[in-house]
């Protein structure tokens, strides 16, 4: 499929950050508004996710969002990648409104060109609920009335339609203005992805705030002094990136000793915020609308740096704006402590009266304090219920698989598929060319009807039931009913549609998802490759042995079963509205029940039909019975199975054995399966030596084994899917990689 090729491949490849799960979150919800649960789930399949839905606050890779991209394109048949990474950035956008950060935006300025302005702080603003994220820059660097130029710069690669849609999303409904997005150049380079973005929109404003900054009333310069106790936490920069002069408040973090004036300001700071490099050029142009921080490289005070031994704070972050003056020809760096706690601030050297009464800095301290224990509770809180969600979505996964084992019980599993699809039930029917129906019959079983009260009539029944359906299930078979006769009924061939189907679903893709976890059984349940007449050779016997533990409550003695099967076309559909049930109808499910009834007790008879499949089987002997009279046949030519031979017996211990040494995650679910299907064959008293055939080795001696050309090459499969042999593993039905 589209989703391994070489794009997805360099997806794979490159190196991977991380992003935060509502990015992921905000285009499932997307998905699953505009094109349907189903496709949702559908991509879930394809890309093998473990959950259906993301933690918004949790971590993921970042390429994530780029496979779901083409994953969906290819699915849809409909557009590039690139279509469906700007429909992610324009449901993030509606996404993110659940969360209130749609306040923000609207808060963001009056007009959309505030809001270009405003990107970066916006981002900053958001450091406290997501405070790993490595957010990208966006500058305004030219500006008109028709538009901007929007300079995006982010160590991601991939994410510039992502950012288009964004930006539409934001004009449309936050400013309700039509814009038009290009990518004007690309300038990126091995470490960063720059691109230089030209947005067309009605920009008459930026005229009227040029004539509003041109009329401002003229005032009396006020000295330098005055301006440096209104700023204490400020710092002046010469067009040499030197400093000439340092606030008090930032002067008494450091020792008296320290020398500042006339200092390369990145010999004292390094810029944390925004990602450049200090130089006076992007000093003036970022210094417009984005927030620097900056944080020291140089030693605190010697008790300051005493006290914050017990913090684990080594330096003071400084953040504000940069602003050019003019007159004096420099940048002053306006900025405040970047504190989160009075503890912090405490560990610094800094108390309430250092700091700027005017930027609410104090303020938020405080009250600080006073939420800090109600948004702890809050956290803790959250995690719990995360926590529980979790644990929820476990259990709801099993309950779903136990709804499902259910339902595939009474319906067969391609047909439960496709009501879950949405077919209505009543327009299923289907034709089966070829399938094999057995008949299981307790002769004596009027002397229960006619002896026993009607609740141990019940408990009789439930009796024989339980043993053949457990029996049953470890067949690849369908049981189809138990008719009031207590006739027992059990059908090869139906499951093949699913094989087909489940084939045909996947050629398309190499990716093994989750919802195969049930061809599992299915494969297990068949590991030699059985056709339908040796599968229901094999449930026969073992229905024929465990038929003998059952004892009639009438006469105290074992039940009197006769077996009997036959093959041939069906045709089969869903009956009912409510209760559906699923039917067979034909002549081969009357001609199977004669062959049962014609049998002899304790025996196996089969039909030449279904003798036709099993002459050339390398797993089970028949004999010839003779012409058998059946109603409304006349006289028919009918056989015996006999029994399995060595091979079969000697395969099924072999497979076990593979099986128990493979890992014991999976020997659980095989043992029951393979030890009573052998102790079956022991217990019917067949004890032929056995072959030597030596499955796990490269070379085999043709004289030692048993099986000769002509069995080895004779046809045995009917209406089955044969897949590749494995070099590791004999059996064709079982691949190794769904187990371990």
């Amino acid at each position: 499929m589209f989703i391994v090729s070489s794009k997805l491949q360099n997806v794979c490849t490159r190196d991977k950050t991380m992003l935060y799960g509502i990015l992921l979150e905000s285009a499932r919800d997307g998905v699953r508004s505009v094109y349907g649960h189903q496709t949702w789930r559908r991509i879930v399949q394809e890309l093998n996710f473990e959950h259906d839905s993301f933690t918004t606050l949790g971590r993921y890779d970042e390429d994530l969002i780029e496979k779901i991209a083409l994953c969906l394109a290819d699915i849809l048949h409909d557009g590039t990648p690139d279509k469906y990474m700007e429909f992610f950035g324009e449901c993030f956008v509606r996404f993110f409104t659940n969360y209130g950060y749609d306040k923000i935006l609207r808060v963001a300025g009056r007009y959309f060109r505030d809001f270009l302005h405003s990107i970066d702080q916006l981002h900053d603003s958001t450091r406290f609920s997501f405070p790993k994220m490595k957010s990208p820059l966006f500058h305004v660097i030219e500006e008109d009335e028709h538009g901007v130029v929007l300079h995006y710069k982010s160590k991601r690669r991939g994410f510039q339609c992502y950012i288009i849609g964004q930006l539409k999303e934001c004009a449309s409904s936050f400013y309700n203005e039509e814009i038009y997005v290009r990518v004007k150049d690309d300038i990126s380079t091995a470490d960063y992805t720059r691109i230089l973005f030209r947005v067309d929109f009605n920009n008459d404003i930026v005229k009227k705030v040029s004539k509003r900054l041109i009329n401002v009333p003229t005032l009396p310069d006020i000295t330098s002094g005055t301006f440096f106790r209104v700023f204490p936490f400020c710092i002046l920069i010469d067009p040499s990136m030197r400093i000439y002069h340092v606030g008090k408040s930032i002067k008494n973090l450091f020792s008296d000793d320290t020398l500042f004036s006339g200092r390369y300001l990145k010999d004292l700071f390094q810029i944390i915020r925004p990602d450049i490099l200090l130089e006076w050029e992007k000093l003036l142009s970022y210094g417009r609308h984005i927030v620097f921080v900056m944080e020291s490289k140089i030693p605190l005070r010697p008790a300051v740096s005493t006290l914050h031994k017990n913090t684990g704070i080594a330096t003071i972050r400084l953040k504000g704006q940069m602003k050019f003056i003019t007159t004096w020809n420099m940048v002053v760096f306006l900025s405040h402590p970047v504190l989160s706690t009075t503890e912090e601030m405490v560990s610094i050297g800094l108390s309430l009266h250092d700091l700027n009464f005017y930027d609410g800095s104090s303020e938020i301290l405080i009250s600080g304090m006073q939420h800090a224990r109600h948004l702890q509770a809050a956290i803790d809180k959250q995690h719990a219920w995360i926590t529980k969600l979790q644990h929820s979505r476990v259990e709801l996964q099993e309950w779903r698989r136990k709804g499902k084992r259910l339902l595939y019980s009474m319906i067969p599993r391609h047909i439960a598929q496709m009501l879950q699809e949405g077919v209505i039930a009543n327009t299923i029917c289907e034709s089966h060319k070829m399938i094999t129906v057995l008949f299981a019959y307790a002769v004596d079983f009027k002397e229960v009807i006619q002896k026993l009260q009607p609740t141990d009539i019940v408990v009789c029944i439930n009796q024989m039931v339980n043993v053949f359906d457990k029996c049953t299930d470890k067949f690849d078979v369908f049981r189809l009913e138990t008719k009031a006769d207590s006739s027992y009924i059990a059908v090869a061939g139906i499951q093949d549609r699913l094989a087909n189907r489940r084939e045909s679903d996947s050629s398309s893709s190499t990716i093994l998802s989750k919802s195969s976890s049930g061809d599992v059984i299915h494969d297990l349940k068949n590991p030699l490759g059985l056709n339908q007449a040796e599968t229901i050779s094999a449930l026969a016997l073992n229905l024929l042995v465990n038929g003998r533990k059952l004892t009639n409550p009438a006469t105290k003695q074992s039940f009197r079963l006769k077996f009997g099967f036959h093959s041939g076309p069906a045709v089969g559909g869903i009956v009912g509205n409510k209760n559906y049930q699923y039917c067979l109808f034909g002549d081969t499910i009357n001609t199977a029940s004669r062959v049962a009834t014609t049998g002899d007790v304790g025996r196996v008879h089969i039909s030449k039909v279904s003798y036709e499949l099993l002459k050339n089987s390398r797993y089970f002997d028949t004999v010839y019975k003779g012409k058998t009279k059946m109603e409304g046949k006349g006289f028919i030519h009918t056989y015996w199975l006999t029994g399995p031979k060595a091979l079969y017996t000697t395969m099924m211990e072999q497979y076990t054995s593979y099986i128990l040494q493979a890992g014991e995650t999976i020997a659980s679910d095989v043992q029951e399966i393979m030890y009573d299907n052998i102790n079956s064959i022991t217990m019917l008293g067949y004890s032929e030596p056995r072959s030597e055939i030596k499955l796990f080795e490269s070379q085999t001696d043709d004289s030692q084994s048993s099986v000769t050309n002509e069995q080895r090459s004779s046809p045995n499969v009917l209406n089955k899917t044969v897949s590749s042999l494995m070099a590791t593993c004999p059996f064709s039905g079982i691949k190794l990689d769904k187990f371990i």
